[in-house]
């Protein structure tokens, strides 16, 4: 039978999107309803008033709702500042020393340090033109610091502070291959930068005891992203600091013994209300740095410089780091699914193509872009009816963030890569770290790299990947690097423990909530529970903070064998003000959290059930800077606060934020608040996150457990001793009651029964 096509027929493809919602209203189960005695136009008019009553209502309600919450809320106590600090009032960041000595404040035009005790300035270091928009302290030596700050052009500079004073090492991005393989310096200052490629620099971070740095780079011109991975050598930086400090130091005395050997006219007492002028060489040793540092211009790239008193060079000639690896983003999976594989050819493509012995990213295979051309095409020209209909393609967006994590040497880095000597050294400082995970912003990898093989530039291939079917939102790793927690975009996390090398647990906090912020917390805050066996202990167990992008607030226990239970300790919050723009744990006192909501209250939260203590409040005439990105400081191990202020009343026709009168920072002694005197006064012991249960370890460990025990297998054996006895007079009682019965036993004659039985 013939079938007939018509020709010009437009499809029109299902949507459920015009379907009718059902209403309640429109089944009644009365028929005089259907009658409705109110005629046109009351009848519309009393639909319009009762809607509006309804609505009307609802807002009363919900008013009532939070008046009476508001009523019921508990509020916390409110504490002033201690002292204000107007001579810091231009400071733009503020980092604490890991060991609560000293804080470092960036300001325009430099750096300083400011004791945490006495508030008084002990260094800085100055530069024209530079406003440091970030700085982070590592603690690299006994009292030594490396300082790392970024500037608001974009420029990362290395400084160390140890003895009271600031020694300038490098800045990153000061030199740029241009053609041929020559440097050429790159200068802040547009007008000096003639020829010259401008990168700057938007994430600096160091590991933790400051032997590899990493820093992303960018390039405005071609828009390009990267990741250089730096050697640092801290051992050789601590030699010559203090080798430079002895020769100051025996200085000091020959100018000294001098001074006392010269003869002097007139000896006479100073006056009380004159000041005795201190020394020349001490008052240079005070005032060189700043002087030093500031002949340290990007623009005149001069770093020697020679005190006017004695002629020695206050920089010393330090030595200069290395670069390990340069890592480039990979392409995102919209744009592989987009374009493909950008190679040239087919062949080029098999080239790249993984050997199999690491799972791969995904990124090299043989789909070309001209094969997904072709293969659009087909499908346009097949369904070109339909073409109109089908969703727009999102442009993807460029990976530009990057978050990296270094790490100690573990049991999940392949086969020859350990180094059995930095997993069995108890002591962190001298761990090295040997691998780096990396991991770009909406990619759905986390990639290990070892820094300890020679790689080429931009050809790095990975030492292990690990895939996920959700975009990584955030990453932690705890203090010794032995565990790493990922969170994802929707909302699960995993806890890995690269110690032993294996997955602690996997965990949904919430459906269709992004984990933002993941926290390791101290271990002495958590209980550790101890087995009956063995007598030494092989595990640890910690808590995880995290916070999701609704306002909530999770802690977990994380340990060996345990399975992980979120409990929210901060609801989802419903007012926008009310969102976490930063959640801290207290150093030295993990049980203890400082938030700055986005309206710009301070408070200060007990971490395992995250009820407001108290709030550290400004002065009514100043309000916290940007509360989006605080400036916030905690020095002395959790005893002091430092929070930076605007004044309300500063306008910016007087000069704006430029001025020192436009802001200060503010002191406040927590030590002194009521409500935190529990935890202050709490003990915590230094529980070690990894355990090194070595074999040495265990012998002792048994026989001290077995020599513990002497006593009382001493009293057990005495005790089995008496009840022997009573056990063998059973045993013969036994025995003399079988031998009665089988005496008693009736004889039967085999040769009677035999008779019988025929």
């Amino acid at each position: 039978m013939p079938v007939y096509i018509r020709k010009n027929v437009n499809f029109t493809p299902p949507s459920i999107d015009n379907f009718p919602l059902e209403d309640d209203e429109d089944y009644i189960t009365d028929p005089d309803q259907l009658l409705d005695r109110l005629p046109q136009p009351y009848r519309m008019i009393d639909k319009v008033l009762s809607q509006w009553y309804d609505e009307v209502w609802q807002i009363i309600e919900k008013r009532e709702n939070e008046r009476l919450e508001e009523s019921r809320r508990i509020r916390a106590p409110q504490y002033e500042c201690s002292a204000q600090m107007e001579s810091q009032g231009r400071a733009c960041c503020v980092c604490d020393s890991v060991d609560g000595r000293y804080i470092f404040i960036g300001q325009p035009r430099g750096l300083s340090a400011v004791d945490v005790q006495t508030q008084e300035k002990v260094a800085s270091w100055e530069e024209e033109s530079v406003d440091i928009h970030y700085v982070k302290a590592y603690l690299i030596g006994v009292q030594v610091y490396l300082v790392v700050t970024i500037d608001d052009m974009g420029f990362a500079r290395l400084l160390i502070f140890g003895g009271d004073k600031f020694y300038f090492v490098k800045i990153l991005n000061e030199f740029q291959k241009g053609r041929g393989g020559a440097h050429r310096p790159i200068f802040s200052n547009p007008a000096h930068g003639e020829g010259g490629t401008k990168l700057i620099i938007s994430k600096c971070e160091a590991s933790r005891n400051g032997d590899y740095l990493g820093a992303m780079f960018e390039n405005p011109e071609t828009a390009e992203v990267w990741l250089e991975v730096y050697k640092l050598p801290r051992d050789a930086w601590l030699n010559e600091l203090e080798s430079v400090l002895t020769k100051k130091e025996e200085k000091s005395e020959e100018d000294q013994g001098t001074d006392t050997q010269a003869p002097t006219d007139q000896e006479a007492p100073t006056p009380q209300n004159e000041v005795e002028p201190p020394p020349a060489a001490t008052q240079s040793r005070k005032h060189s740095l700043s002087r030093g540092s500031s002949r340290l211009s990007v623009y005149t790239n001069t770093t020697n410089y020679e005190e006017s008193t004695g002629g020695e060079k206050h920089t010393p000639k330090l030595s200069p780091t290395s670069v390990v690896m340069k890592l480039k983003p990979p392409p995102s999976m919209s744009e592989l699914r987009q374009k493909g594989n950008p190679a040239s050819s087919i062949h080029s493509a098999c080239q790249k193509v993984d050997s199999g012995e690491v799972i791969g990213t995904g990124v090299n295979h043989i789909l070309t872009p001209n094969h997904k051309d072709m293969r659009k095409e087909v499908f346009a020209h097949l369904h070109d009816n339909l073409m109109e209909y089908l969703p727009k393609e999102e442009e993807a967006e460029p990976l530009e963030d990057v978050n990296f994590h270094f790490m100690t040497a573990g049991r999940l880095v392949p086969t020859g890569l350990e180094q059995q000597s930095q997993i069995e050294e108890e002591d962190d400082m001298k761990r090295l770290p040997t691998t780096i995970a990396v991991w770009w912003k909406g990619s759905t990898h986390v990639v290990h790299y070892s820094l300890l093989k020679q790689h080429k530039d931009f050809d790095v291939k990975p030492d292990l990947v690990w895939p996920y079917l959700s975009p990584v939102t955030s990453s932690a790793i705890s203090d010794d690097t032995s565990l790493l927690a990922v969170g994802f975009e929707n909302g699960n996390i995993i806890i890995w423990d690269r110690y032993l090398g294996i997955q602690r647990g996997i965990v949904n906090i919430m459906d269709r909530v992004k984990i933002v912020q993941l926290t390791f917390l101290d271990p002495n805050i958590c209980p550790q529970n101890l087995d009956d066996y063995q007598p030494y202990r092989t595990k640890t167990s910690t808590h995880l903070l995290a916070l999701c992008d609704n306002g909530a607030l999770y802690i977990m226990m994380s340990g060996p064998g345990l399975e992980l239970d979120p409990i929210c300790i901060t609801p989802p919050v419903e007012s926008e003000d009310d969102i976490f723009t930063m959640v801290q744990p207290i150093p030295g006192m993990h049980d203890l959290l400082i938030t700055v909501l986005k309206s710009g209250k301070v408070q200060i939260r007990d971490t395992l059930q995250g009820t407001v203590l108290c709030e550290p409040v400004l002065p009514k005439s100043h309000e916290l800077m940007t509360p989006w990105d605080p400036v916030v400081a905690v020095g002395a191990m959790g005893q002091v606060l430092f929070l930076k202020g605007n004044n309300k009343d500063y306008g910016e026709e007087e000069g704006g934020d430029q001025s020192e009168s436009a802001g200060a920072l503010f002191m406040y002694q927590m030590k002194l608040f009521p409500t935190l005197d529990s935890y202050m006064s709490r003990r915590r012991d230094k529980v070690s996150q990894t355990v090194h249960a070595k074999i040495e370890n265990r012998i002792e460990a048994l026989m001290k457990e077995r020599i513990a025990q002497q006593g009382l297998r001493k009293h057990r054996m005495q005790e089995r001793w008496g009840n022997m006895k009573e056990e063998i007079w059973s045993i013969l009682q036994y025995k003399d009651m079988a031998e009665k019965k089988a005496d008693n036993r009736p004889e039967i004659h085999y040769k009677r029964v035999r008779n019988l039985s025929q």
